[in-house]
């Protein structure tokens, strides 16, 4: 671990976590580091498609429950 820097007058009282290296680092292996983005976004992207899924679902609801018992216009 890092050891806390002393603020200067000018500095807060505090130290953000974002100075400390470990917070803001990557601290592990070559190998772990690889095997981690090798795996992918997967959860990223199957939000998306979780979002996409229900955003079509509601179209569809919509269209089949509002639009079609309307008939045709005109």
């Amino acid at each position: 671990m890092s050891e806390k820097p002393e603020p200067d007058r000018n500095a807060p009282g505090h130290v953000s976590a974002a100075f400390r290296p470990e917070n803001v680092a990557v601290l592990c292996t070559p190998q772990e580091l690889e095997s981690v983005v090798a795996a992918g976004p997967r959860g990223a992207l199957a939000l998306a498609g979780l979002a996409v899924t229900a955003l079509l679902a509601i179209w569809f609801a919509f269209y089949f429950v509002i639009f079609l018992p309307r008939g045709a216009v005109g």
